[in-house]
């Protein structure tokens, strides 16, 4: 008889679901939005019925004795709990809607999986503690088996930061910080400031506008006092101090929108703000803990801008961040210490796993799916691809095409990284207004992540550093940047995607193949969506973006689709 364990990332927001095996490896794990098509699954139960029965259906025929136990990345709920946030900074019918959401959903979680797996479950669900979800998830694709771990977000069971350390397989708490400071919080507040919706999880867009601005000293000097940093743990200045800033910004850039000429400005600011907040917090991460190495994790540890700042301005010399460092990967820690608990029943201790590095978990095109597109050729040309389809996809690439990506399990997390991507070639100069404009259908500021070999990130940037799931954002080589247009953003850096026979073993192959026909090792890729909706999940969702959008073929599995007559 085999074990297996759910985890349920169940925070109300970016619900997800994992599977981990016996042996406490990963075997699935997908954000539920990428299922509903609905950014965010706000109030989504992580548990859709349609979504994990052919999951499960397919582990069961695998191992018909398999039994499994489900766990949630929350110890709490946040009704019955003293978190952080206050009317201050968010609204107070905003506040009450998100616990409310919270309570239903970590209240009814499971009970979709209950009914699928009846008696092959095990005992009532196990709750976890959410920073610690948080670190367990980074720690399980981290290749550092000694390590401080700091959990940075918007709110926590009691607060919004943690440290941990981790070393050889164990984990201990070093602090958490108690009350409402929280640097995901006042992120957030500042995308409001900038006129974006955080609820929709508009952060990104601050931190792709923040290029375009210039930080002005006074609103940096203002954002910078609202809260107190102290041995890492975060507080908020004394109230007269946040009103007196939240009345002053409510002036100075009233009904803020993207033609108005202070936001750009704005978000420069709020982006210096943070990165002095968290890097202060490193800092004293280090203090407490003289690692080599810091795993980095929490939804802070989405801003890429700052990331790539760690290595050069705090002790770390390593830096890790896992695929999905926000609350849907939270889902994969859970599932973890279930697996953790069980087997410690049985004996003293048991390791937590480390080194995992491929976040290719999620759903993968159904095989029956794929054939019925063969003969599907009355507006569209299809056509096998021989291998694994890179060297036809070089050569289309080298010729301009933007081309959608659908092939084997997607990735977990937001980021796109190969299974799910549109790529293009990011020597032509128009490439990038182009998707926007035709493809994506988004804001002409938003940059584009380049891929490259991680034996040529050297070669290419200053202050390299493996990113294999586009954490870091780092500076082009001055004279780099001319020859890959599309994908340098207006502060002269990239997003980079680094990509190995390892870690990425099709997109690697599929960038050596471009660089073949132009000499040059960069890949453009975005994530394989529109603006607005979660990247795609079915073959449909693919074909849909090929129809209506400026896309000009979709490859799924090793079939192109094509809007022209594919050359023999």
């Amino acid at each position: 008889m085999s074990q297996y364990f759910i985890g349920l990332s169940t925070s109300g927001h970016d619900a997800a679901v994992a599977i981990v095996n016996q042996a406490g490896r990963v075997i699935f794990a997908e954000s539920t939005e990428r299922y509903l098509q609905d950014k965010r699954a706000w109030g989504a139960l992580p548990d859709q019925v349609l979504h994990l029965t052919p999951v499960l259906n397919d582990i069961i025929q695998a191992d018909p004795e398999a039994r499994f136990q489900m766990a949630s990345s929350w110890a709490k709920d946040k009704t019955q709990s003293f978190i952080g946030s206050d009317s201050t900074f968010i609204s107070q019918d905003v506040n009450d809607w998100m616990r409310s959401i919270h309570h239903e959903v970590q209240s009814y979680a499971g009970r979709n999986i209950k009914f699928m797996l009846k008696d092959r479950l095990d005992d009532a669900i196990w709750r976890y503690e959410h920073h610690k979800c948080h670190a367990v998830n980074a720690i399980y694709s981290s290749p550092h088996d000694s390590a401080a771990c700091l959990v940075l977000d918007g709110e926590g069971d009691v607060g919004a930061a943690s440290l941990f350390h981790f070393k050889q397989g164990h984990i201990e708490r070093i602090w958490r910080s108690w009350g409402p400071g929280s640097l995901g919080m006042f992120y957030a507040w500042a995308t409001e400031l900038c006129g974006f919706n955080a609820t929709a999880g508009e952060e990104w867009k601050v931190m792709g506008l923040a290029a375009y601005g210039t930080p002005r000293k006074e609103w940096v000097e203002r954002l910078c006092s609202l809260m107190n940093i102290e041995d890492g743990r975060i507080e908020w200045a004394d109230k007269a101090i946040l009103d007196n800033v939240l009345a002053y910004f409510k002036t100075a850039v009233p009904e803020p929108h993207l033609t108005h000429p202070d936001v750009p400005d704005l978000a420069a600011s709020a982006q210096e703000a943070f990165s002095h907040y968290a890097r202060k917090i490193i800092q004293d991460v280090h203090a407490a803990l003289p690692e080599n190495a810091l795993i980095y994790t929490g939804g802070c540890a989405l801003n890429s801008s700052f990331n790539g700042t760690i290595i050069r301005q705090t002790p770390f010399h390593n830096v890790h961040v896992p695929s999905a460092p926000g609350d849907d990967g939270n889902a994969v820690g859970a599932a973890i210490l279930a697996w953790q608990q069980y087997h410690e029943q049985h004996q003293d201790q048991v390791l937590l796993p480390f080194g995992a590095i491929l976040p290719y978990l999620g759903s993968a095109p159904r095989k029956a799916e794929v054939t019925k597109l063969i003969p599907f050729n009355h507006h569209l040309h299809v056509q096998q691809v021989t291998s694994n389809g890179t060297q036809e996809l070089a050569s289309l690439l080298a010729a301009g095409k933007i081309i959608g990506v659908m092939r084997g399990q997607a990735e977990m997390g937001p980021r796109a990284l190969g299974h799910r991507s549109i790529l293009a070639n990011p020597t032509l100069a128009d490439m990038k207004d182009k998707i926007n404009h035709l493809v994506k259908g988004r804001e002409a500021y938003r940059p584009f992540a380049p891929v490259v070999p991680e034996a040529c990130l050297s070669e290419w940037f200053d202050d390299p550093q493996p990113s294999p799931y586009m954490s870091f954002t780092l500076p082009w080589k001055a004279d780099k940047k001319e020859r890959v247009p599309a994908v340098v953003h207006a502060d002269g850096t990239g997003r980079v995607q680094s990509v190995s026979p390892e870690n990425a073993p099709w997109l690697h192959e599929l960038v050596c193949a471009f660089a073949a026909h132009t000499q040059v090792p960069v890949l453009l890729n975005t994530s394989f969506n529109v603006m607005g909706k979660p990247i795609i999940h079915s073959v449909n969702d693919a074909l849909g973006l090929l129809l209506n959008t400026g896309l000009d073929a979709v490859l799924i599995d090793d079939v192109i689709i094509a809007k022209w007559e594919i050359p023999c």
